[in-house]
């Protein structure tokens, strides 16, 4: 498992944690319950008047990435009872996109995030395993 892959998914796992009252929330993210999507995060606005280097350092911040990766999960894993359920059924759904990291030199597909790779699969890209 790539570092960049692994990153992705202590940070879901820290939001998981977040939302089951395992984790203080420092970031104040928000939980509401999705009837078809599960247990989603609302994604905090960015002032549309802010500076292009704060947009970035928001973007780049925990509580947005965390929110929009956590979005991304599917019902069947964002609503796992326990950690170790969630941690195996993360594992699996993680298990079902490539783990390409770029290499200096070579083209990728992608920037190898689970969101790129669960975008292009909405997009009905083609996914190679």
């Amino acid at each position: 498992m790539s570092l960049q892959r692994r990153r992705e998914r202590y940070t879901i796992v820290q939001i998981w944690k977040i939302c089951n009252d395992a984790s203080p929330n420092s970031t104040d993210i928000r939980f509401y319950r999705h009837q078809r999507l599960g247990i989603k995060a609302e994604v905090p606005s960015l002032y549309t008047g802010a500076q292009k280097s704060m947009s970035t350092k928001f973007f780049n911040s925990f509580g947005i990435r965390a929110t929009r990766l956590w979005n991304a999960l599917p019902k069947e894993v964002n609503t796992a009872e326990t950690l170790d359920t969630f941690k195996v059924v993360l594992g699996r759904w993680l298990d079902q996109y490539p783990d390409c990291p770029p290499v200096k030199g070579y083209r990728t597909q992608n920037g190898n995030s689970i969101l790129d790779w669960v975008i292009a699969r909405r997009k009905g890209d083609v996914i190679n395993n």
